[in-house]
């Protein structure tokens, strides 16, 4: 269905085309683009997220279908099989003695239980769920940051955590992304998470991406780097061409994994 049909108000089809076109747009921006006053553009965000049609940020709005991740604990359960398989190649990938950044989310967290039979790796990570996986480990030294704690998936977040992260140079970063565009960038759902993961990539030498075939026809809002970026990445199904390409021009390795010979 068309967005101009979805509301009988003008202003708020346009609204809503902007924030479809952009994923993300700032109050004054649309009051700008719009014509009217911030306070009519905080009424009508207000009114068109109560609808489930956008979703409201501080001091914007974004796509629904971008920034409201499935729950953390649907997630847990969906393409296990998948999952499983991915963090295995990425656990072979990774060699014993090394020193690793690892994010948030449920795939992350069946790399760290793959990662169990390694010996002497140092693990930095702001998942406390990933951290009582492997603190347990005598051979492994985990470590995570201060900062503030997400409820909803254990994260640790916040200036704190990023300062902390900085003073870090990793061999690996293992991370799985939100959504992949077909011009390589990688986004995430949550600006906070982002910033951690940004400057995890920054100060590693080598990026195992985990992205299973779901990740090429998600939407996410906030972009937190190229995937061209990575030194390979782990997925159930090739990506469309164009982003295949993109990989092979990159010489990003692409390691897929088949299901069905497992």
């Amino acid at each position: 269905m068309s967005l101009t049909k979805m509301t009988g108000n003008p202003r708020h089809d346009q609204l809503l085309m902007l924030i479809a076109d952009r994923g993300y747009m700032n109050i004054d921006e649309l009051a700008q683009l719009l014509d009217v006053s911030t306070q009519t553009v905080r009424r009508d965000i207000r009114k068109l997220s109560e609808q489930g049609l956008i979703t409201r940020h501080h001091g914007g709005a974004g796509r629904a279908s971008s920034v409201v991740n499935t729950a953390f604990e649907q997630r847990e359960v969906s393409l296990t099989a998948e999952k499983q398989a991915i963090a295995e190649a990425i656990a072979d990938y990774i060699p014993d003695g090394s020193t690793i950044f690892i994010t948030i989310g449920t795939t992350v967290e069946h790399v760290a239980r793959a990662l169990l039979n390694h010996n002497h790796l140092r693990i930095i990570t702001n998942s406390l769920r990933v951290a009582h996986i492997l603190y347990k480990n005598p051979h492994f030294e985990v470590m995570v940051p201060g900062g503030t704690l997400r409820p909803h998936n254990g994260g640790i977040i916040g200036p704190a955590a990023t300062t902390f992260v900085s003073g870090f140079r990793a061999d690996y970063l293992v991370t799985s992304i939100g959504a992949i565009e077909n011009d390589g960038a990688m986004l995430e759902f949550d600006v906070n998470e982002a910033s951690v993961a940004r400057t995890m990539m920054a100060h590693a030498r080598h990026i195992l991406l985990a992205a299973d075939h779901t990740k090429y026809h998600a939407s996410a809002a906030v972009e937190i780097g190229n995937v061209t970026q990575a030194t390979a990445l782990f997925t159930d199904a090739f990506p469309a061409a164009s982003l295949l390409n993109l990989l092979k021009a990159s010489q990003v390795e692409v390691v897929q994994i088949n299901i069905g010979d497992m």
